[in-house]
């Protein structure tokens, strides 16, 4: 995709939702989404006009349709080979479409078998489209007890390499556990996945909370906010978002961006708002940008080695908050210049963040909402500036999970 891909999980069945539907989506700032489901024996003639509205509006469709599901397709390679003829006669071609939805979560030795059978197949079948599957999130103890590997590593290259992945894609919702129950998870998460498809040179993607359930709560602006913006300062290179239309009650779900009674919720402005500015203000510069390295200020998350001050960056001496809060810091490399991206790491309170040069250091410059760049050294009003005989300090007041980006050489 050209545009950093946003998108959601649907689970409507086919003939629910109609070509205005997309309207809804592009409101909610998605640029792609999973398919309405699409059962054997239905009649495309549901699906086509959905499609024809997101080639319109310029939104890929993951197509969701059972006969591409990898189930039998290891035992069975020319049953598998059948159906997905059958699926991608149907919508292959289709303009709007980026490929298949191979499955989610499988948990098994079948199913990993299936996965890469079916994966390769789709692969071999329509090189011009790329299939989407999905893994469960990483927790400790995974390796023995799903993955059967020694250890996520190698598990990781071990799938990428045997199903020939394009995407390593996964689901975590630990973060909106109560309080910071789950954070640390969720980082670990972020960086064991990134580093795994960075390795292989394919795109790390995952799946974050758009709707409260079990012990997550229903997702607020602060917190939609913080999700996307670790998830792309962690390197990230897409995101989808669980789910967005609730269907009938069930369970605990509550406050889906669209309820049960097909209206928008609050949730839905609060998404909305987050997904914009991300797809505006960020979403060119982390499309282009190669990620080099996370780092944590205060408090370290996941995995991620904590800031040293004067030795993790040759440019950036030390990062500061007042307000003690803490930090992700994530350095990138954009057009043959280093970068780094300045999250504020908590979800529930604002403060100001500021960056330690050397006294003479060129270069210190704010990406813009408007793509542009701009001294820090401007004064505007919610900035910091300070010169002593020995550093430059700049920076900004970042509410919670607020990102800046900084070019710094």
């Amino acid at each position: 995709m050209s545009k950093y891909p946003i998108g959601f999980w649907n689970y409507t069945p086919v003939g629910m939702l109609g070509p205005e539907a997309v309207k809804d989506w592009t409101d909610l700032g998605m640029n792609m989404a999973l398919s309405p489901e699409f059962p054997e024996g239905a009649d495309p003639a549901l699906m086509l006009p959905l499609l024809d509205a997101c080639a319109e509006a310029g939104v890929k469709v993951i197509m969701s349709d059972r006969r591409a599901r990898w189930y039998g397709a290891a035992k069975e390679p020319e049953k598998y080979r059948e159906r997905f003829a059958a699926a991608l006669a149907d919508f292959g071609s289709h303009p709007a479409v980026m490929g298949f939805h191979v499955g989610d979560e499988p948990t098994n030795e079948e199913s990993f078998a299936d996965c890469i059978t079916s994966h390769r197949i789709q692969l071999e079948m329509a090189p011009h489209l790329t299939p989407h599957l999905n893994f469960l999130p990483y927790w400790k103890g995974i390796e023995q007890s799903i993955l059967k590997a020694p250890t996520f590593a190698d598990w990781a290259k071990s799938m990428v390499e045997k199903a020939d992945l394009r995407i390593l894609c996964y689901d975590c919702y630990c973060q909106m556990n109560p309080n910071d129950e789950g954070v640390d998870q969720y980082f670990t998460n972020l960086r064991k996945f990134a580093e795994a498809a960075e390795a292989a040179g394919i795109e790390p993607w995952t799946t974050l909370l758009s709707v409260g359930h079990f012990r997550y709560r229903v997702p607020n602006e602060d917190d939609f906010r913080w999700q996307i913006n670790t998830a792309a300062a962690c390197g990230m290179r897409g995101i989808l978002w669980f789910f967005i239309y609730m269907r009938e009650p069930h369970s605990n779900y509550r406050l889906a961006p669209i309820d049960e009674f097909g209206e928008r919720s609050e949730t839905f402005e609060r998404l909305s708002r987050v997904n914009r500015h991300f797809a505006h203000h960020f979403g060119d510069f982390f499309m282009e940008a190669k990620h080099l390295g996370t780092f944590c200020t205060v408090t370290a998350y996941g995995g991620y080695p904590l800031f040293e001050d004067g030795v993790t960056d040759p440019a950036l001496r030390k990062i500061t908050c007042p307000h003690n809060l803490p930090a992700i810091v994530s350095f990138f490399e954009r057009e043959g210049r280093r970068h780094v991206a300045v999250v504020n790491n908590s979800t529930r309170e604002s403060g100001q963040f500021r960056l330690h040069f050397a006294k003479d250091h060129p270069v210190l410059e704010r990406f813009n909402w408007n793509h542009s760049y701009s001294p820090i050294r401007h004064y505007h009003h919610d900035a910091f500036w300070n010169e002593t005989d020995t550093e430059i300090i700049g920076g900004d007041w970042l509410a919670p999970g607020e990102m800046k980006v900084y070019r710094i050489s």
